[in-house]
């Protein structure tokens, strides 16, 4: 019946191996121990068996379960009143029905419900294996993003910084190593790389946690507003000064002033923040009296500070001062590893708010999000599962809910906006085929199912170049 598979999933990190467990539920003695030896001996899963819902739920409640496959029919409850049981307890469990071709209708309701596959009565070997490891997968993936979130609260005391490639743990140790200091620390990286969000994992990890984090974005205020913005003012210092205002600086005494696109400081600026960084010191707008505080600088940019300070546009010693550490925060184009993961976190966390029963994404709309570019980075990733959450009208996002907004918003007509939305994805998926084939034409339209004739056409529609 095939060769014997070993199913686990490995998280490289932690050298952490998750075996699958599975309870199968049916009253048909001869059906469970069919299903054992199918999975057993097929693949390395460990199965529970249950004749009945509440002795499944006992063996749920004790075990580890990453699966399970319940028969439509018990003799204590029905199939759906046990999937409600199932989903108000463990709402994360992944489940398979089983039911005969009489009552598919009642598995469609249960997917709507939250089951995540169903297979028909009599089913072949294959089907069986089929949909147990399309739904272990997907329990595996959903335990890992638990562990590792778990593991980055332990580590920062706050959730958001999501990935487990390479980059992303060599960001984690950094932060964890400095957190506890009070360094400056410049945290570079284009926009969207989630620079403001390791910024507070660093402070809440910091002996400062308990005091305020205060963010400013530098680049959205003209220079006098964000002057007194920054520093403070005393009543009649200008025009509309009506009342003594605390700054930001002065917010900041004791925690963490976060300074975002810090590269858009003016001069003037530049040199009272400068005092602040040397001396703890600094004069709201109009006052004589110096002020003391003591407080964290973290500053961002998706500047290149080096040459703002070769152009003169940047002071140097303010520029030595900011980055004592520098953390760089890689494109999404650069960690696409870690897509997966932060796709799931943001479905789990749009589901929630917008109260749908979503909890899964298909494989071709997973493909999409893995073959597309993100030039606006993690920001535009979550923005995109946001907005397929939103239009979703199923249990599960689909590519269709993953289509640009332009697609619904444009004042084009249907056919030319359709043909446009329909380029984009031909020339993405085209283009990821032919860099996993390094550029071997011929394997990427057999890897597509594409005679290459179609695929050269296809290119060409695309205006993708050949060589």
């Amino acid at each position: 019946m095939g060769e014997r598979v070993h199913i686990s999933y490995n998280i490289p990190q932690q050298g952490r191996i998750v075996m699958s467990k599975i309870v199968v539920v049916d009253d048909e003695k001869d059906m469970l121990s069919m299903v054992e030896k199918i999975l057993t001996t097929q693949r390395d899963y460990e199965v529970l068996k249950a004749s009945t819902c509440l002795e499944a739920m006992v063996l749920i409640d004790v075990h580890n379960v990453n699966v399970i496959l319940t028969d439509m029919k018990m003799p204590d409850m029905t199939g759906l009143e046990f999937l409600d049981r199932i989903k108000e307890r463990w709402p994360d469990k992944t489940i398979i029905i089983m039911t005969g071709f009489a009552s598919i209708e009642n598995a469609v309701e249960a997917m709507k419900r939250g089951a995540y596959d169903y297979i028909t009565k009599p089913f072949q070997y294959d089907d069986l294996l089929l949909a147990v490891d399309k739904a272990s997968e997907r329990a595996l993936l959903l335990d890992e993003k638990q562990y590792l979130q778990s593991e980055l609260h332990k580590y920062f005391g706050v959730m958001g910084l999501i990935g487990n490639g390479r980059e992303m743990i060599g960001i984690y140790n950094t932060i964890k190593n400095i957190a506890s200091t009070s360094v400056p620390v410049l945290l570079t990286g284009e926009s969207g790389t989630g620079k403001e969000v390791a910024a507070r994992a660093i402070h809440f990890q910091s002996k400062r946690k308990e005091r305020h984090f205060v963010a400013i974005n530098c680049a959205a205020l003209p220079e006098t507003i964000l002057e007194s913005e920054l520093f403070g003012h005393v009543k009649g210092t200008f025009t509309g000064a009506i009342r003594d205002k605390k700054g930001l600086i002065e917010e900041s005494d004791g925690g963490t002033l976060f300074l975002d696109e810090v590269g858009d400081l003016s001069p003037q600026i530049q040199v009272k923040l400068l005092r602040v960084l040397q001396d703890g010191e600094f004069r709201s707008l109009g006052a004589l009296k110096v002020k003391r505080v003591d407080l964290r600088v973290i500053s961002a940019t998706n500047r290149n500070l080096e040459n703002a300070v070769l152009n003169g546009t940047f002071r140097e010693d303010l520029y030595y001062r900011l980055k004592v550490v520098t953390i760089n925060m890689p494109p999404l184009r650069e960690r696409k590893e870690d897509i997966p993961l932060l796709a799931s976190y943001f479905l789990k966390k749009y589901a929630t708010k917008y109260e749908k029963d979503i909890q899964a994404m298909t494989d071709p709309a997973m493909q999409l999000l893995m073959n597309r570019q993100w030039k606006g980075n993690v920001r535009e990733l979550e923005n995109a599962i946001a907005k397929a959450v939103a239009v979703s009208t199923d249990s599960t996002i689909r590519e269709r809910d993953l289509l640009p907004n332009e697609a619904v918003t444009t004042n084009e007509d249907f056919k030319t906006a359709r043909k446009r939305v329909l380029i984009d994805f031909y020339k993405t998926y085209l283009t990821s085929a032919l860099i996993r084939n390094k550029g071997n034409i011929s394997k990427a339209a057999e890897e597509c199912g594409m005679l290459r004739q179609s695929f050269q056409q296809l290119m060409k529609r695309c205006h993708i170049d050949q060589n």
